[in-house]
């Protein structure tokens, strides 16, 4: 051993060096704690436990990912003793592999929400495009010539004509479901690829209409109800673009020989059954009007001889045309009201003591219009992070209107009393409000006695006593899935592609059948119709219809 002097000149003894793996200790330290981070909530949510309480919490643990990577570069440049060059020749490495692999291997990069937080999706240069498909589908249409039945888009009793159905609330009173699917079970009708956008699906006699993203155009498509087959497409240059999802997110309504859409970036359009335009406008641009962050989402709404559209306001400079009604044959403007920021629900027509209204849950809370006045009748404030209020209104017990929004805001009954002796101004009162369903923007349903949701970024399936607003029973997690019910019978499409059938009239979560009705490797987040014994079903990438056999 070398001897070493201090400075006085007496000998000491040498250092031992430290071996090669003592610069590791603080990299590994990180990447074993970054890991245990991130696979805490998982292992949490797979023991069943309830993510809500510590949600917060949760989120942050997405950073446990990139604050280990930047831990990792602040080692491995300042502190890992490695010559400069190895560090240049590394770095340099890692920079053109990232780069590389986001140009040619990696097509697109967006997000979905699990109860641990955001996760990434990949879509890889390998993966069969959906343009890919498509193209080849039409192809394979043009190949098989066969004649398309004359368009009919007769509204009739059984059909799906807009959004959540004929009353906007996702109650379906045409048909029992038969509940043994071993059976009796569904069969595949049709299915076949389709383009980007969170749309639903809107059906009327033998065609069914919804919108997509098809390159840098929106465009509505009409397909054969029986075959699946693209009688129609009518595409304009829009494009709206986010890491949560490109594309449309409203779902078309059909209407007296015509079919009415809103796209993400305003435009609302007339077209007749046969895919030609009657007339268009951007809502926004009309009603100065600002696009708020995921775009918009709101369905039109048909009102007598009007369409009613949701523009919202330009915050800075409102216009006071928050809500725009347009006549269906024209497109002429017939009146514009409100000075409200926009949310992501659409209008709703209800009647509220004879009253006729229409129904707004905007970016303030809930609101009503007279639709032959256009005065506000009243309103009830429920503000949220970011303007996230984005479910239906609930009517329950034809006097009382349940709304819900994230978990920090919970949910609440209000009960709507009209003018009378005591007061000449409409008044709203909480029944109650709690936490027990945060629905975000999965719309719950109602039989009167029971609410049901899905609570929080998990979606677990949560009963509520529309009484008292207590949780009568939880279920399992469907994500930000859908649901639509059927008299007994509670019809859920989760985020996965999965319908699932339950007893709505149970105690407790009772499954009855449960069906892959798209890829899981997609998400499902877009509103699933039913018209007569058919399920409609798309995400971005599919779209299904599935005989249900019914009693």
């Amino acid at each position: 051993m070398s001897a070493m002097y201090d400075r006085a000149g007496l000998e000491t003894m040498a250092a031992p060096a430290r071996p090669w793996y003592a610069r590791l200790r603080f990299p590994l330290f990180v990447v074993v704690y970054a890991v245990a981070i991130l696979a805490v909530p998982r292992v949490g949510v797979a023991l069943g436990l309830d993510a809500e309480p510590v949600l917060p919490l949760l989120m942050m643990t997405q950073l446990a990912l990139p604050l280990g990577v930047l831990l990792l570069a602040v080692w491995f440049l300042f502190f890992s003793g490695l010559w400069f060059s190895v560090k240049l020749v590394v770095v340099l490495f890692i920079g053109l592999a990232v780069a590389g692999a986001n140009f040619f291997l990696i097509r697109k990069v967006e997000f979905t929400t699990r109860e641990y937080g955001l996760v990434p999706i990949f879509h890889f240069v390998w993966d069969v495009a959906v343009r890919d498909r498509l193209a080849a589908q039409l192809e394979n249409d043009k190949a098989n010539p066969d004649a398309l039945p004359k368009i009919d888009a007769t509204v009739g009793p059984e059909d799906f004509a807009c959004y959540r159905g004929r009353n906007y609330d996702g109650i379906l009173q045409h048909i029992t479901f038969e509940t043994d699917w071993r059976t009796h079970a569904p069969k595949l009708l049709w299915s076949r690829p389709c383009d980007g956008g969170y749309s639903g699906i809107a059906v009327a006699r033998n065609i069914a209409v919804t919108l997509e993203q098809r390159g840098k155009q929106e465009a509505v498509v009409c397909f054969d109800r029986a075959t699946g087959r693209q009688s129609w497409v009518y595409a304009y240059g829009a494009f709206a673009k986010d890491v949560m999802g490109d594309g449309p997110r409203s779902t078309p309504a059909i209407h007296n020989g015509r079919i009415f859409t809103t796209g993400a970036t305003g435009q609302l359009v007339c077209l007749d059954v046969e895919g030609k335009k009657l007339w268009d406008i951007n809502i926004l641009e009309d009603s100065q009007a600002k696009n708020i962050q995921w775009k918009m989402t709101g369905s039109p709404l048909i009102v007598g001889d009007l369409v009613i559209a949701h523009a919202g306001i330009d915050p800075d400079k409102p216009a006071g045309a928050a809500l725009v009604a347009f006549e269906q044959a024209t497109g002429k403007k017939r009146w514009a009201v409100g000075s409200r920021p926009a949310g992501y629900s659409s209008p709703q027509l209800a009647v509220f003591g004879d009253q006729a209204q229409i129904l707004l849950f905007d970016g303030k809370g809930l609101v009503s219009y007279d639709p032959a006045t256009q005065k506000e009748l009243w309103s009830y404030p429920w503000e949220t992070k970011y303007d996230m209020n984005n479910i239906q209104p609930v009517i329950v017990g034809g006097d009382k209107v349940f709304i819900s929004s994230e978990t920090d805001n919970g949910c609440a009954l209000l009960h709507i009393k009209p003018p009378d002796a005591d007061s000449a101004k409409w008044r709203v009162e909480p029944v109650w409000s709690n936490r027990n369903l945060g629905a975000r923007f999965a719309n719950p349903v109602t039989d009167g006695q029971r609410i049901f949701g899905l609570n929080g970024v998990g979606g677990v399936l949560v009963c509520l006593d529309a009484a008292n607003g207590k949780a009568l029973w939880k279920g399992e997690r469907y994500g930000p899935g859908q649901m639509l019910l059927a008299g007994k019978t509670l019809l859920v499409v989760s985020d996965k592609g999965v319908a699932s059938l339950l007893d709505a009239e149970a105690g407790k979560e009772t499954e009855l059948a449960r069906l892959q009705v798209l890829d899981s490797k997609t998400k499902t987040w877009n509103t699933p119709a039913v018209a007569g014994d058919q399920l409609f079903v798309r995400n971005q990438d599919e779209i299904a219809c599935w005989k249900l056999p019914r009693r």
